[in-house]
């Protein structure tokens, strides 16, 4: 019950935009190829169902496989950052800088190296998903209790089970707060991908998708297409949350009710 009120805000909030939304087209009337109403983007719904459906199917794919991986290799990086001192020193600060450089001045570099498709759209949404999960994990990792680390050493506790009954665990919800970032940034990182170096056909995704329907200034296409792009990433958003509740709820007061 107490979800459903949750949900109430939001969904109220999503009606005024569009009730808004349909005022303004039929008080400014712009034309339709700047500003669709909303029952436009609707019909574009119904008459591109099958293409639209396919492509953030494709798309939720490759998110799904790019943020898995940079999941893993950000908790890697950030154990062995977290690990050994000269290499958080020398490393660490890059987790910030490399965030910083625009995906479109590296996604050439990624598509001369893997070549038009799928290989580079999941480079791309990894390089992109991947700085937050090494960020928040490194700072979870150094951020352990220092009393609990010296009651563990008090007791003769390996490194090793410092690690796994400490140090892990401390740092869950630094993790998972990367990865809340990184899920919506590997959708993002996947349709630029798709942008600079996705195919059409049976395997365009939404990225391709919405390039086509720019250059065609169908726009009641384009914010269609926009909109699926969001539910997506809010699909990828919400089962790492789900995933984020299971493991904390039972301890941490982020989550608890």
């Amino acid at each position: 019950m107490s979800a459903l009120k949750n949900l109430a805000w939001p969904a109220s909030a999503l009606l005024a935009l569009i009730a808004l939304w349909q005022i303004g087209v039929m008080v400014f009337g712009p034309p339709p190829y700047l500003v669709p109403a909303p029952a436009h983007v609707v019909a574009a719904f119904q008459e591109n169902w099958a293409i639209l459906s396919t492509a953030a199917l494709i798309t939720l794919r490759a998110a799904v496989f790019a943020f898995l991986l940079a999941a893993l290799i950000g908790a890697v990086v950030a154990l062995l950052l977290s690990s050994i001192p000269f290499l958080y020193k020398a490393f660490f600060p890059y987790t910030v800088v490399l965030q910083t450089i625009p995906v479109i001045a590296v996604a050439p570099i990624i598509i001369i190296w893997f070549g038009i498709g799928l290989p580079s759209i999941i480079a791309i949404g990894i390089l992109i998903a991947v700085f937050p999960v090494i960020a928040n994990t490194t700072i979870g990792l150094r951020s352990t209790d220092a009393s609990l680390k010296q009651l563990f050493t008090f007791y003769g506790a390996t490194p090793v089970q410092s690690l796994f009954k400490l140090r892990l665990p401390y740092s869950l919800p630094f993790f998972f707060t990367g990865l809340r970032i990184a899920s919506g940034l590997a959708v993002i990182g996947v349709i630029v991908g798709e942008y600079f170096a996705g195919a059409g056909g049976n395997r365009a995704g939404l990225g391709f998708v919405l390039v086509n329907a720019a250059s065609r200034l169908q726009m009641s296409t384009l914010f269609a297409a926009t909109i699926c792009s969001g539910v997506v990433g809010i699909a990828l958003f919400a089962v790492v949350s789900v995933l984020s509740n299971y493991f904390l709820q039972s301890w941490h007061e982020s989550v608890r009710e």
